[in-house]
């Protein structure tokens, strides 16, 4: 794994690359300019100013040599650019050059123009500061030396005779090239001003590039945080959007593994004992190393000082003596960990690891990043455990009371039995007021029948929510014209009218038997809860995936404030007990379960005094997956 110095050197490299390209292709593009300047000064001099003594035959040539070998830049120039290596190298010594060349050719001016006399000196300031701008500190104080040496050898070389002297205005400074004091000043004084530009504009430029370092780490920076953040919180809600603990762990310890940029990352829980942490969700890691054992809080001192609260960053694994499976983890390739607390609302629940193959891999920022996304996974996994609890006790409550309801109907069915006997007069004759008294009993042993069949029901329902075993293609049309006529006699006897309108052939993947049963409270409750003279309506429809049921009726109506608890087990709304004593109050409870179980969702609408309407939907299937 790269460091991040690494991507931060990378970076600032990338940019002076960049900007040396730019610089060169300026360069090129100002010395256009400059070429056609020398030619068009020769031609103004030539032209207009007659009375200068200056030839400008050599400017002219000296303007040409310019734009030629700007030419061949500009050519070199376009083939390293099309070169996808683009070595940096190259750029830099193809500026060197092309000052090189402008700083012959500048000295061919000074020469042409009059020498130690001549205006166009003060030019080679510019390129003073340009070599600033493109190279560093010591290389501009070479160039300043190296301007120097060039201005200075010209003046020597007219002052011993050895290059002719080019006067500008005849008479006017013939004497002063061959003053030695003048000369010699004249020098000092450039040389002088060169370094002091030299000085000054290195010095700019190193604070400029000094000043855009420092933005571009900012900008890493700010980057790095804006995407950790981001992260956080997809990780946050990747963690939360579901109360499977697997899923869970299984989505924290990707999430962070990519988030910190290592290739493996893992989470180990306390067991019940805590004294031993197991390895409850790894990613990236053997299965080897993942299985390796558990971590046993007496022999692992590292272990013990995460779980008081404290991020740990290991540097160097092979260094480290509080772990307690260092060769394996050398084995695997681990250099470095970093591990944080996962604490819970009653104590620590376990540890989150991270791993990089490289010494030193991880930061402080890392470790309170890494911190970050421990708190936020701690109430994830916190949520997902009382879920799978709450879960364990529904299932242990469902079995208790299949136990139970199972053990109580044989003795039921027996007594119900016996008090029809007794009813039918095959001990005796019963006086009215003992039939009287042995009709309420029964009615009583039905009603503790009805309450074992439903809990039985309910319980069985919820043991096998998450099974799909023994479904089969069932007919809904069909299961919804047999409920239709069970209760024809009930309506016609209340004078309640029914209307039917279902789509043919919707099947559904679900039982026969939990089909019946849904059809059978919803329209039970329907025509129970309808006053005499109303209206039951059953409608089946479908919209290309889904089959959607829909009965209502003009009865009684429900109480807003009950619609929320009318799916709760045991629960009866208050108008539903004035007009109807006796129920369970677990009809809707089951059916619902046997919705949710088929696929399905039940959803009520009602108003008191006007009647109710449940919704139920399921999925369309025509062939059952293998």
């Amino acid at each position: 794994m790269e460091s991040t110095s690494g991507h931060k050197t990378e970076s600032v490299t990338l940019l002076v690359q960049a900007e040396l390209v730019n610089s060169v292709a300026w360069l090129i593009n100002i010395r256009w300019l400059a070429g056609v300047g020398v030619l068009g000064v020769a031609w103004f001099i030539d032209v207009v100013l007659l009375r200068l003594a200056i030839s400008v035959l050599p400017l002219y040539l000296i303007g040409i040599t310019i734009l030629a070998y700007n030419a061949v830049f500009r050519f070199v120039l376009q083939r390293l650019l099309r070169n996808e290596s683009r070595d940096i190298r190259q750029f830099d010594q193809l500026a060197k050059t092309q000052i090189a060349f402008d700083w012959v050719a500048m000295t061919a001016l000074i020469h042409f123009s009059g020498g130690i006399t001549s205006p166009i000196t003060f030019y080679f300031f510019f390129h003073i500061v340009i070599a600033a701008m493109l190279f560093t500190q010591r290389a501009t104080f070479a160039y300043a030396a190296t301007a120097t040496l060039l201005f200075g050898a010209t003046a020597w070389l007219e002052y011993t005779g050895v290059l002719p002297h080019v006067s500008i205005l005849p008479g006017q400074d013939a004497a002063l090239f061959r003053d030695p004091l003048y000369s010699l000043g004249v020098v000092v004084f450039f040389a002088s001003t060169m370094f002091v530009a030299a000085y000054l504009a290195s010095t700019i430029s190193a604070r400029l590039r000094k000043r855009e370092t420092q933005v571009i780490d900012l900008s890493q920076n700010l980057q790095r945080a804006y995407g950790r953040l981001q992260t956080l919180y997809e990780a946050a809600e990747a963690v939360n959007s579901t109360l499977e603990l697997d899923q869970v762990l299984d989505r924290l310890v990707q999430r962070t593994a990519h988030a910190l940029n290592v290739r493996a990352c893992s989470i180990r829980l306390l067991d019940e004992t805590g004294a031993r942490l197991y390895v409850a969700a790894s990613y990236g890691l053997s299965e080897t190393y993942a299985t390796k054992g558990d971590l046993l809080l007496e022999q692992n001192p590292l272990a013990k000082q995460v779980l008081a609260g404290k991020a740990i960053i290991t540097g160097d694994v092979r260094t480290e003596t509080g772990l307690q499976y260092p060769t394996q983890a050398i084995t695997e390739g681990i250099l470095s960990m970093l591990s944080a607390p996962l604490a819970g609302k009653r104590g620590a629940l376990g540890l989150i690891r991270a791993y990089g193959d490289g010494l030193n891999h991880f930061t402080p920022a890392d470790a309170e990043f890494l911190m970050a996304i421990a708190r936020e996974g701690s109430i994830a996994i916190e949520n997902a455990m009382a879920y799978r609890t709450l879960n364990q006790i529904d299932e242990m409550k469902s079995k208790f009371v299949l136990t139970v309801t199972h053990e109580l109907r044989s003795p039921v069915g027996v007594i119900q039995s016996l008090l029809r006997t007794m009813q039918a007069g095959y001990i005796g004759t019963l006086t009215p007021a003992q039939q009287e008294t042995m009709a309420r009993i029964l009615h009583r042993a039905d009603f503790l029948q009805t309450l074992i069949d439903d809990l039985l029901d309910l319980a069985a329902g919820k043991s096998q929510l998450v099974q799909r075993e023994g479904h089969v293609i069932v007919r809904l049309d069909e299961a919804v014209a047999r409920v239709a006529n069970r209760f024809e006699i009930p309506m016609q006897e209340k004078h309640i009218t029914l209307k039917s309108n279902c789509e043919k052939n919707v099947t559904i993947a679900a039982t026969e038997a939990g089909v019946d049963r849904i059809l059978n409270n919803l329209v039970s409750n329907a025509v129970k809860y309808t006053p005499d003279g109303g209206r039951v309506s059953i409608k089946l429809s479908t919209n290309g995936t889904g089959a959607n049921l829909e009965i209502a009726d003009t009865g009684i109506g429900i109480p807003e404030e009950s619609l929320p608890q009318l799916f709760q087990e045991f629960y009866r709304a208050p108008n539903a007990k004035a007009q109807v004593s006796q129920g369970t109050g677990l009809g809707l409870a089951i059916t619902k379960d046997l919705v949710t179980h088929f696929g399905g969702h039940i959803a009520v609408q009602s108003k008191i005094g006007q009647g109710t309407s449940f919704c139920v939907t399921f999925p369309i299937v025509v062939d059952l997956p293998i």
